[in-house]
């Protein structure tokens, strides 16, 4: 009996084991677990978050290398801007020159940090403070798109039109020409087909590219043949 209940305890017991195991994995996985690790930090300044959040990741050419660890308001005089403090791994060197901004993972999935590295010899220094690219949105993108279509609707209207009047032009061209086009369509498949057959002749009979006919000299009936010279 105590073999019994002893069993049972411990498939309990290792079951919540395992549950705790596979939560410590989730939580550090979707970095809400902080790791110590040997890294440095960099303040990058950017016009606006666009939505961005802390732990978001910081990418070094597609590859990430860190997180943001901290996101607060940055006041330049009259300006409002916001700091980004990045959290970055101690092998991940940016050299100087390298460009920040704010990207999103597809149309629908979370904004993270693309840092794009320049080809400068020098790193830049832990603790320096760099100025961000402008974040472009992609929703503004569009609805500038459609007011640029929106005012040249007319324009775009008088195009297509024009267009057709051209391609129009050319069917009538083509039609009005047809048995021209005909003739040098079946003058082309001729003299292809002549050339075939020579082609094909000289392959059955090289030796014609060496034969030369000789001609005899002409001697022309106008002019009178030179006279020998007399000897003395």
């Amino acid at each position: 009996m105590k073999t019994k209940e002893w069993t049972s305890e411990f498939k309990v017991g290792l079951f919540v084991i395992a549950c705790l195991v596979g939560l410590f994995y989730m939580t550090y996985s979707t970095g809400k677990l902080d790791i110590k690790k040997k890294g440095y930090s960099v303040h990058v300044i950017f016009k606006e978050a666009a939505g961005l959040g802390k732990k978001a990741p910081v990418m070094l050419n597609g590859l990430e290398i860190g997180k943001v660890d901290e996101i607060k308001p940055f006041y330049d005089g009259n300006k409002t801007l916001i700091s980004l403090k990045l959290w970055l791994e101690e092998q991940a060197k940016i050299r100087e020159g390298s460009t920040f901004s704010i990207q999103m993972m597809g149309l629908m999935g979370e904004k993270y940090i693309q840092i794009s590295s320049s080809e400068n010899a020098n790193f830049i220094s832990p603790g320096s403070t760099l100025s961000g690219d402008p974040y472009v949105d992609l929703s503004v993108l569009i609805t500038n798109l459609n007011k640029a279509v929106d005012e040249n609707k007319e324009t775009l209207k008088r195009a297509i039109a024009n267009f057709d009047k051209v391609l129009a032009n050319t069917n009538d061209v083509v039609a009005g020409n047809k048995d021209s086009l005909a003739r040098t369509i079946k003058n082309f498949e001729t003299t292809s087909q002549n050339f075939e057959e020579f082609s094909d002749d000289l392959k059955r009979n090289p030796w014609k590219l060496l034969f030369r006919v000789k001609e005899k000299p002409r001697v022309s009936k106008e002019e009178p043949l030179p006279e020998a010279s007399a000897v003395k």
